[in-house]
């Protein structure tokens, strides 16, 4: 499992954190029955009660915490009363900010306060949750000032309990969102298309820029070099609200069009939750997958965030997008898919090979017996064939697989060779390109061409790479620990799978080319902040990958391109365009989104795409 599957978004300052006063808030001191106490307060106008508040804040609790207990009346009529009450003190609030010049965060987390009415309650009990999230689509007019009200989404976004769809309900509410992508989602149904890898033109690319992972400036640069190499193309970013404001001012001359997710704590990388796909009547489709990855559950929202937040004129033109669950797992970053094959590996299948054995674990220490690797392989090669009737192609494996009945040694040591691909994606390490005669093209990751690219790496390269990715040592002790990175036991385990893979596809009738893969360990970074506990130990021998495959190809006006990230190591680049050209192909390469690139994340996994109808 590669670190972008494991990897945690780390959330901003949390909201609550900031109203700790009103966590517990309580009634009156003096023992009032709740709806008297409601009653007292509501005696006085919404927009009296409002301006008193925000002069008196130390009422707040007071005044809220006997409001929402009355939200517990019996009395249907005590509930909705004091509910409208509420809904108009938030909105008179908000009306009073609206009217000034300028309003401060503090102002914001206030008026947030109201719309929770007792935050930590609001967090730890569901049923008067429910009651204040009724509300909540009404506590701001949608005319108020547009900044206002993205304010406001950003901060209710960082409260626990708020989730997708109540955002949605409050986004659709208060004008922030053209539709609900509820009102989009249909029953799966077979006959869906997927695309394959380059064979039709790209007509429009999708990111997930957060700004917790990339600043404007990185964003500006990368997109700037997207739009020059692709004119035509339409864009698309998913962001929040800090980096959404700094690209606001560039987005018209770069032709890019800015969704705003409002904080949600979603990854930059939108390839691997669902997929873009076609209908029998070609309308697009977001195809959701059903198997979350651990600490990236909020990515399973990605898909229908799209779908929400698109401009009408391109839901329009894509024939009003609809999305749906897939009824098996998939990983794109696991899937290649060619005109008449879907491209896999063993490991490919792993969560659904678990899920049919009732195991959590791969169970490695049987495959010393015949009977172990036959289970094993009997449940990968069932959901090989789910995962064919999903892509609507035949699975083909990149590697072999241990035949039944040959001699044990021989399938044991296939078996422990394949694991030498366990926790990589196989974008990162095999390209498929189609040819306009002859043999189609596999290019496949090679860390022998990534050894020699290293040994005569300049001093001027070596010291770029470095400043380019924060790694921490110098000269000679940078080039030591780089040339041993790529001999680690791991790194052999590694490489003898990709040879594997070669040996492979060429016996299956393949072009195959090499490509250059470098190990950048992570204890070599001088800041190890965001990875995983225990990743960034030089026991560990973990590591991120400088791959020239994890790219996006199409063919356009006739001529067959692919795009990347550039890896700040101009020799490799160098020789990765040699190598694509060598197979008739172009290739771009993108200033890089650098966290990305360290927490394994490949253009192709930092992008989706919408490629020409057929």
């Amino acid at each position: 499992m590669t670190l972008r599957n494991r990897w945690r978004l780390a959330l901003g300052p949390v909201l609550l954190l900031l109203l700790l006063p009103l966590l517990l808030a309580a009634a009156p001191a003096a023992p009032v029955p709740a709806e008297a106490a409601a009653r007292a307060w509501m005696s006085s106008p919404p927009a009296d009660l409002a301006a008193r508040l925000e002069r008196e804040p130390a009422l707040v609790p007071q005044a809220l915490g006997a409001l929402g207990q009355a939200l517990d009346s019996g009395d249907t009529q005590s509930r909705h009363d004091v509910g409208e009450y509420l809904v108009a003190l938030s909105r008179e609030r908000a009306k009073a900010l609206a009217g000034r010049a300028a309003w401060s965060p503090a102002d914001v987390r206030a008026l947030v306060t109201l719309d929770l009415v007792i935050p930590g309650r609001f967090v730890a009990d569901a049923a008067f949750r429910a009651r204040v999230l009724a509300l909540l689509p009404r506590d701001l007019d949608p005319a108020a000032p547009p900044r206002l009200r993205d304010d406001l989404l950003l901060e209710l976004n960082q409260v626990p309990g708020i989730d997708f769809a109540a955002s949605e309900a409050v986004e659709s509410a208060w004008g922030a969102a053209p539709r609900k992508s509820a009102e989009r989602r249909v029953a799966y149904a077979p006959g869906l298309r997927f695309d394959d890898e380059a064979e039709r033109a790209l007509t429009a690319s999708i990111y997930s820029l957060p700004s917790a992972f990339f600043d404007a400036a990185a964003v500006d640069a990368f997109l700037s070099a997207v739009r020059q190499a692709a004119p035509r193309r339409t864009l698309i970013v998913l962001t929040d609200l800090p980096l959404h404001r700094a690209l606001e001012s560039r987005a018209p001359a770069l032709g890019v069009h800015l969704l705003e997710t409002y904080g949600r704590p979603y990854s930059p990388w939108p390839r691997d939750p669902f997929s873009l796909v076609r209908s029998p009547a070609g309308g697009l489709v977001v195809l959701l997958r059903p198997n979350l990855q651990p600490g990236r559950e909020e990515d399973a929202h990605l898909g229908p965030e799209l779908v929400q937040n698109l401009p009408d004129e391109i839901d329009r033109a894509w024939g009003r997008v609809t999305w749906t669950e897939a009824p098996v797992p998939f990983h794109n970053g696991q899937v290649l898919p060619v005109k008449d094959a879907a491209w896999i590996t063993l490991h490919t299948l792993e969560p659904r090979i678990l899920a049919r054995l009732g195991l959590s674990r791969v169970p490695v220490e049987t495959f010393a017996t015949a009977a172990g690797i036959d289970r094993y392989l009997a449940a990968a090669r069932a959901a090989a064939d789910e995962l064919s009737a999903l892509y609507g192609r035949p699975v083909r494996f990149v590697h072999p697989l241990p035949e039944s009945g040959a001699p044990l040694d021989g399938r044991v040591a296939l078996m422990r060779r394949l694991g030498g691909g366990a926790g990589y994606d196989l974008d990162s390490l095999v390209t498929f390109l189609p040819a306009a005669s002859g043999k189609p093209t596999a290019l496949v990751a090679d860390l022998a061409a990534g050894r020699k690219l290293l040994a005569v790496l300049p001093a001027a390269e070596q010291s770029a790479l470095r400043a380019g990715y924060g790694l921490a040592p110098e000269g000679a002790a940078l080039a030591s620990a780089l040339a041993a990175a790529q001999e680690t036991p791991r790194a052999t385990a590694l490489a003898g799978f990709l040879d594997l893979i070669a040996e492979h596809l060429a016996a299956d009738g393949l072009r195959v080319l090499r490509l250059p893969l470098v190990r950048l360990p992570f204890a070599l970074l001088s800041d190890p902040a965001g990875l995983p506990e225990g990743a960034a130990d030089p026991g560990a021998d973990r590591e991120f990958l400088l791959t020239w495959n994890n790219v996006v190809a199409e063919t356009r006006d006739g001529q067959v391109r692919a795009e990347g990230f550039s890896s700040l190591l101009p020799g490799g680049d160098a020789a990765a365009r040699a190598a694509f050209a060598a197979a008739g192909a172009h290739l771009d390469l993108f200033p890089p989104l650098v966290r990305s690139i360290v927490l394994n994340g490949g253009y192709r996994c930092a992008s989706a795409h919408v490629r020409a109808a057929g």
